[in-house]
Parts: C-alpha cells; structure tokens; sequence
C-alpha cells in the first residue's frame, strides 16, 4: 500500500515511517507541512494519506476534508494527546468522516486504524459507484418506458412489441436500448 505522510515533527514522521516500512507500506512521500502535502498528494497519488491534524500552512484537517470530498485516497489524522477532545467530525449532512490516531500510539494500533482507514474508503467508493450505476439503469428504464408509450400509442403496439423493437434497433444499430429510446422520444417531440 503507497502511503503519504505529513506530520511537521521530522523525527516522528521519520520514526512513523520506520513503522510503516517495517509493516510492508511504501512510503511514496513526506511533507512537513500542508501546502507541500497537497502537492504530492496530486503528483504521487498514495492510497493512504496519514497527517497530523496541526500541519502549518494548510491544517491536515483542511488537507483531509479536500481529500475526501475528492475521493483520492483514504485518511487518517493524527492528533496530538491534549487535542485529543477537538471535534473532528464534520457537521450534520456533509461526507464521511476520518479516523484519528491520538500520539502517542504503538504500531499495533496504528496499522488497524490504517487498515480500517483505507478498507472504509474503498467500501464508500465501491457503494458510490454502484448507486451511480443504480441511478443510471434506473434512468435508462424511465427512458425506456416512455419511449415504449410512444411507440404503443403511435403504431397501436403491444407493450411486448415496443420493447421488442426497441431492443431489435438497439441490437442492429449496435448501440444501448437507452439511446434508441431517446432517438424515439426526440422524433415524437419533433
């Protein structure tokens, strides 16, 4: 797993990258502050960004809301131990949110938020896109419907035959039955 790190202290995000080495995660960069981790974030495109919450420049939070809301990768955020009690989270209604790892942590629990991390983000992408896809077949069958409508009133069809016409010029004409069925409705409105 390629893994990006920004955390401001040098020989904790060394030592953190110790950890993840260690574990079998490349670590692909690292940055000591927000705006150079926005950067690499765009040019190496890791699967896991891990960032502490108090970055200079650019927050890791505000890091982590960006990356998200985009989808690029999974995130962790790292607090430290007096911040622990900060509302992380974000408000009612917005995208999901993030695991934090509160300093100090071992390595054990580390890589388990780390795992969770990037198993969640895969989840929601793969759920995203089936409901994108959900959407679509939904839409392609409205369209489909009202041009068998069309079809049946026009020519005095059976529903069974409207839809088997539709689908014959979807075959000949090698193309989605969606698209026949937006040519029907197209030359009915015109």
């Amino acid at each position: 797993m390629r893994v990006l790190l920004a955390e401001k202290d040098t020989s904790f995000r060394k030592n953190l990258a110790g950890m993840l080495t260690q574990a079998g995660y490349t670590i692909v960069g690292e940055a000591g502050d927000g705006a150079t981790a926005l950067k690499m974030l765009r040019t190496m495109q890791p699967e896991v960004f891990i960032t502490a919450a108090n970055l200079p420049v650019r927050s890791g939070l505000e890091l982590a809301n960006i990356i998200e809301d985009g989808r690029l990768c999974a995130v962790v955020v790292m607090v430290d131990y007096a911040e622990k009690d900060f509302d992380f989270t974000r408000q009612p209604g917005q995208s999901w949110t993030y695991p934090v790892l509160v300093k100090p942590f071992d390595q054990l629990h580390m890589l388990s938020v780390v795992e969770y991390a990037y198993s969640v983000f895969n989840k929601m992408v793969s759920l995203e896109s089936e409901v994108r896809r959900l959407k679509d077949d939904l839409e392609a069958r409205k369209t489909i419907e009202k041009a068998k409508g069309i079809l049946m009133n026009a020519n005095g069809l059976s529903e069974e035959e409207a839809f088997r016409r539709i689908r014959q010029q979807s075959m000949k004409k090698r193309t989605s039955m969606k698209t026949i069925a937006e040519a029907i409705i197209t030359a009915f409105e015109i």
